[in-house]
């Protein structure tokens, strides 16, 4: 090829090239403002993370996982096991919260109940115990709820009642008595229901809703785990009062070494023990139910 075509082919390379750059810089300059107004975008619908589960929904820090185990100096204390009845219609935002206190809180479940499931879900993920909260016949006048076991019940249906509760509460390892004034006053009956316990590794805690309970003395005739209710807390949902009955449980922890004490899924009863349980710091030690049957 001759000289002068090559000299004259060296401006137009040099021009090709600066297009291809120019255009290159173009591309590059409306990708990244592109990519900037993406940003910017609200996630499509799809793009969304769900919940696994309704229960899900809680913030994760409002869950406090199991307390850590008690120090040398706190295993010295006097122990004092909180049990709080009723969970299953109570609003979960409530459930959460109690199960957010950082210490052992034992919670007895309602079967059958709109926030079963849910509630028992949410204090177990949150390292506390699940028991049954099972439903009895009290004094005539208070429906204890839906497949209750009543007293008028042949055998055979009070034990697949109490079979059937057991079934509907997950993570359940011990129950205590819903009312059950008139049931847990008689031993036959309480025979019939606590035989359902056995083989089955569970305890019985007698909330006592009656002085001529014959719960716990059946337990241990039949050699099921089981202990007494102390104290309630709530009977009067004022904080003075739930602040007096506090008192008395951790008095009777400290002069009986250990205590059980039982409140509801007020949420008067959550305000107060959000205030109490800070505040018994060194005074005694919180454990589980489980820790005091025998």
């Amino acid at each position: 090829m001759p000289k002068s075509s090559r000299k004259a082919s060296t401006p137009a390379l040099l021009g090709w090239a600066a297009a291809v750059l120019a255009l290159g810089l173009g591309a590059g300059a409306l990708l990244g403002h592109l990519s900037c107004e993406r940003k910017k975008e609200a996630p499509k619908a799809e793009e969304v993370v769900k919940p696994l589960h309704p229960v899900h929904r809680v913030k994760p820090e409002t869950v406090t996982p199991e307390a850590l185990p008690a120090t040398p100096e706190e295993a010295k204390l006097p122990k004092l096991a909180l049990i709080i009845d009723d969970l299953g219609y109570a609003e979960l935002d409530l459930v959460t919260r109690l199960c957010a206190e950082p210490v052992p809180i034992t919670v007895a479940v309602l079967p059958y109940q709109e926030h079963t499931v849910a509630s028992a879900d949410i204090a177990h993920e949150a390292g506390k115990a699940v028991i049954l909260h099972l439903p009895m016949e009290g004094i005539p006048g208070k429906d204890p709820g839906p497949d209750a076991l009543k007293y008028d019940l042949p055998e055979d249906e009070i034990r697949a009642r109490t079979r059937k509760a057991l079934g509907d509460v997950p993570f359940t390892e011990g129950a205590n008595n819903h009312m059950g004034s008139r049931m847990t006053a008689d031993a036959t009956r309480m025979h019939w229901i606590l035989e359902e316990f056995r083989g089955r590794k569970l305890y019985f805690v007698d909330s006592r809703t009656i002085a001529t309970t014959t719960g716990w003395r059946v337990a241990e005739e039949l050699h099921i785990p089981t202990i007494q209710r102390k104290v309630f807390l709530d009977d009067d949902k004022s904080f003075d009062a739930i602040q007096k009955q506090f008192g008395r449980a951790i008095e009777f922890a400290k002069k009986d070494g250990q205590a059980v004490a039982i409140g509801h899924i007020y949420p008067e009863t959550v305000d107060a023990l959000e205030k109490l349980i800070p505040e018994s710091k060194g005074q005694v030690q919180f454990v589980f139910v489980r820790e005091l049957v025998k």
